[in-house]
């Protein structure tokens, strides 16, 4: 039989039920959630350790020049982690869309390795060839059955033919071409860059294992390809281009390409490639399923001439979904020149603070009435329905709102520009807007008339309603300033950020200090134990045992001193044979001693440790009364994890303690709502109720290596760390529950994909 071809793509011929456009998008959307949010976890571990590890690392080199690289990144990581991470989301977001829906060309941060190196000077080809050795490092570490289920998965998600190896959405170039924009402008340094690439390389190789098991779990169970086989390829002839195309292409003046009754055009008419060009199949125009949807547009915008109300509902579920409108960039009708001419005067009336108020929002649906199409009008009232959400969003706060508001003229237009508005999360209005959004929803934001965001924010909504003209670069523009203002304040945190974060990293540490404490007191502990004996070595001993090993210049003597008191302790309140009765009179004042000793570390009332000590010396009476009347030679215990050996110290032998009562004293499993912190990360929002009843809204500025302690923020009167257990209960007692992290637009057009009249609700 002859061999199959490498690069032949994968197949199901046993799928089951077919999945619908809708349920696809639906899958795309939570597969791009996993990817991204996996990876920008992995990304922050990274970060987190990545300190560390290289100053370990600098320390081993003898070279001056090797160990100042890392030090120099080592400084890099600590004052720009923030920005880092944020920088990363957003590319590896962007190079996610743009690989799944083959758009556009490689970033200027990433160029073709295999062309023209010769033109580029030696450090930067030295600099592209090691990073190409280190995505061929971490590409060899991933399953390979799981890549290939990625590849021909995401691709059917789209109807398309399977992913080029190195092409896909999820591979280890893509996240390499997101870091290098995270990381290139930072770090300046070709030597810096290398380097850190590499220092991400391993976390980067793990964490795309994960998220290509949870992709193919994901799409195998919502029958996406659920078994693969491989077929060998049949090259297709490529369909000529049609004439649509050909004019797109080549720059035709009017843009236009018309039907047998004249009423569609192929282009904005402003020299645009959004709602204009035709991009299926590599230039090759609309398929069948395209053609059969612009079908039924061009359908639905006779009934919206003809007044049907529930043609509006249908056109704006079409124009909102990136699964029949955003991918197949369907050829819809040009805005009316005259309308954009008339948007353009209320752009400049909209440069001033009377633009927030609803006479703007009349003016504008009255223009599209009187000079617009009927796809005009519904274009013009959906982006109208959309503001009228996010002003409706108690999320927003109202002086970021104004600014929104003043935004409504050129996202108006440039919706009519761009018809993809709706559809396209990577629309850069929707960006702008979204990314206002997200600063002004973030806790730790100063808002207010004369604060240095609010300032920044109307200066750049000033410059967007002064520039844009039909480019949508301008947005691009103001995009980047928006997150210059979001780093500015996430400096002007980090001081107080600092401070906190320093506090929880010792409260985290002294917390897994008294968590092994404990771990080493119930090694010792067995059934027999007394449970006032008990109580008191896991709630206050294990904090002296923590103490021990956690104050400065503590010794590992300290801890083996404390942990010896615990086996004597524990060994004075197990059961005694006649024998043993002067070994425990002699060990006892040495024990109460050292036991009182050790409790002045802690916050232990007088009251609890008179309490506690007369408990013992009942318990130590009871105990030897009971051996006396015990026979002479007889033993209490034939298997005992503690004995004392002929020179009266105490040994532990942990072989000699049951199965079942190791079992049942194990830590006790975390509930449901602390399990569900596991997915929490740095970033998220949360409402608290406060003890006066008062609901605040607060963000998880930190969250420990072992996600034991969080720190919560919010500016200005919130700043303290909080227990992983304390902070479940309060989830579990319905005293916190997590903010949808959603975007203002997302919220806003999702209801549109459920009707306008939800929107205008």
């Amino acid at each position: 039989m002859a061999s199959m071809p490498i690069d032949s793509p994968l197949i199901d011929e046993e799928s089951d039920v077919p999945v619908d456009s809708r349920r696809r998008f639906e899958l795309l959307e939570d597969c791009r959630e996993i990817v991204v949010s996996r990876m920008s976890r992995a990304i922050s571990e990274a970060l987190e350790k990545m300190s560390d590890e290289l100053t370990a690392l600098a320390l081993k080199k003898t070279k001056r020049e090797e160990q100042a690289i890392l030090l120099e990144a080592v400084s890099l990581v600590r004052q720009h982690r923030p920005e880092i991470e944020l920088r990363f989301r957003r590319s590896f977001v962007d190079v996610f869309e743009r690989r799944m829906f083959r758009r556009g060309a490689a970033t200027a941060g990433t160029p073709d390795l295999d062309s023209e190196l010769a033109l580029v000077d030696e450090d930067e080809v030295e600099s592209r060839l090691a990073v190409t050795r280190i995505v061929s490092r971490s590409s060899s570490k991933l399953d390979p059955d799981e890549v290939l289920g990625v590849r021909a998965r995401l691709a059917a998600l789209v109807d398309s033919d399977w992913f080029e190896e190195d092409s896909h959405p999820a591979s280890p170039e893509a996240v390499f071409e997101a870091l290098k924009i995270a990381v290139n402008s930072l770090a300046q340094s070709k030597e810096i860059q290398s380097t850190l690439m590499e220092a991400f390389e391993p976390y980067v190789s793990s964490g795309l294992n994960r998220v290509y098991a949870n992709v193919n779990e994901t799409l195998k169970s919502n029958h996406v390809l659920p078994r693969i086989k491989p077929r060998a390829v049949v090259s297709r002839p490529q369909a000529p281009k049609p004439q649509a195309a050909v004019s797109a292409a080549t720059g035709n003046s009017a843009g236009q390409v018309q039907d047998g009754a004249g009423a569609w055009h192929g282009g904005s008419g402003a020299g645009q490639g959004g709602a204009g060009a035709v991009q299926g199949g590599g230039g090759a125009g609309p398929g069948r399923q395209q053609m059969q949807l612009l079908e039924t547009f061009e359908d639905l915008v006779r009934q919206l001439q003809e007044g049907r109300g529930d043609a509006r509902r249908d056109a704006a579920r079409i124009l909102s979904d990136p699964q029949s409108f955003g991918v197949a960039d369907l050829p819809l009708p040009a805005v009316e020149q005259p309308l954009v001419e008339a948007i353009d005067s209320l752009q400049q009336f909209a440069a001033g603070e009377v633009a927030v108020s609803g006479a703007l929002l009349e003016e504008l649906l009255e223009q599209a009435h009187n000079k617009g199409s009927s796809l005009d009008q519904m274009t013009v009232e959906i982006v109208a329905m959309v503001f009228d959400y996010i002003y409706q969003d108690k999320l927003v706060p109202d002086l970021i709102k104004q600014q929104l508001l003043r935004l409504q003229v050129v996202a108006v237009k440039a919706a009519l520009l761009d018809r993809s508005f709706f559809a396209r999360r990577q629309h850069p209005m929707r960006q702008l807007i979204d990314r206002i959004s997200e600063i002004a929803t973030d806790p730790d934001s100063e808002i207010n008339p004369a604060s240095p965001l609010l300032v920044g924010l109307r200066e750049i909504v000033d410059a967007v309603l002064a520039n844009f003209d039909r480019d949508l670069a301008v947005f691009e523009s103001a995009l980047r300033r928006v997150d210059l203002i979001s780093f500015a304040e996430s400096e002007r945190r980090a001081s107080q950020l600092a401070e906190l974060t320093r506090e929880a990293q010792r409260a985290e540490t002294l917390a897994v200090a008294h968590d092994a404490a404990r771990s080493e007191i119930r090694a010792r502990c067995d059934e027999a134990t007394p449970e006032f004996a008990r109580d008191f070595l896991d709630g206050w001993w294990a904090q002296v045992m923590a103490d021990a090993r956690m104050r400065p210049n503590a010794m590992d003597s300290d801890f083996e001193d404390m942990i010896a008191l615990c086996e004597q302790l524990l060994w004075s309140v197990a059961p005694k044979s006649p024998d043993e009765i002067p070994v425990l009179a002699a060990m006892l004042p040495r024990l109460i001693g050292g036991l009182m000793r050790g409790l002045q570390v802690t916050a232990i009332s007088k009251e609890e440790r008179e309490k506690f000590f007369n408990d013992l010396l009942q318990w130590h009476a009871k105990s030897i009364s009971a051996a006396k009347e015990a026979p002479a030679g007889a033993r209490t215990r034939t298997a005992q994890v503690l004995s004392v050996g002929a020179d009266g110290a105490v040994r532990f032998d942990p072989s000699r303690r049951s199965s079942t009562a190791a079992a049942a004293l194990q830590e006790p499993l975390g509930s449901l709502a602390e399990s569900m912190l596991d997915d929490a990360a740095r970033g998220d929002q949360l409402d608290l109720t406060l003890e006066d009843g008062t609901v605040a809204r607060v963000k998880i500025a930190w969250i420990g290596p072992s996600r034991k302690l969080f720190a919560l923020t919010r500016y200005p009167d919130i700043a303290r760390s909080i227990g992983r257990r304390e902070l479940a209960d309060l989830f579990a007692g319905g005293r916190a529950s997590w903010i949808d992290n959603t975007s203002a637009t997302d919220r806003a057009i999702d209801a549109l994909a459920d009707g306008v009249e939800a929107a205008a609700a």
